[in-house]
């Protein structure tokens, strides 16, 4: 028996590099991400997964709509945490900034140009090509402190 849930139409996103036809899985991992507010690890999402197709899902298949979500810059993994989380602004080439909460897990994504300048400007000195950024900043958020 396939775990791939059945849908009618498949979601489409367009954008300059390609137009990707998502799967039912890609579409039930970003649906469980967005219902979460955390970064949510493969195997947190797993059950969430079998719950709401209504079957096991095996921890592979939520690998490769990750994998899928995360090549076409819609979920950003979430190193620390070994987690992912949706990205706020997809359609945009940007480096990631996350604060992330150690008390509840939240993390916040706060693009910001002015850091990943300075960091792109240094790397330059040292004669170091960056190909992406994603800085993750630890502390407590609002609601923790």
């Amino acid at each position: 028996m396939s775990s791939r849930p059945k849908t009618k139409k498949p979601a489409v996103r367009k954008n300059s590099r390609k137009t990707h036809v998502f799967g039912a899985n890609e579409l039930s991992v970003r649906k469980i991400l967005a219902k979460a507010g955390k970064p949510l690890s493969a195997y947190d999402i797993v059950p969430l997964m079998s719950k709401q197709v209504g079957h096991a899902v095996a921890p592979v298949t939520v690998y490769r709509a990750l994998q899928s979500l995360t090549e076409d810059g819609l979920v950003t993994r979430i190193e620390s945490k070994n987690a992912y989380i949706l990205c706020h602004h997809p359609h945009e080439e940007h480096d990631c900034l996350f604060f992330i909460c150690r008390n509840c897990g939240t993390a916040t994504e706060a693009p910001d140009g002015e850091i990943s300048r300075l960091l792109r400007k240094e790397a330059g000195h040292l004669g170091f090509g960056i190909n992406k950024q994603i800085l993750e900043i630890i502390g407590l958020c609002k609601n923790c402190t």
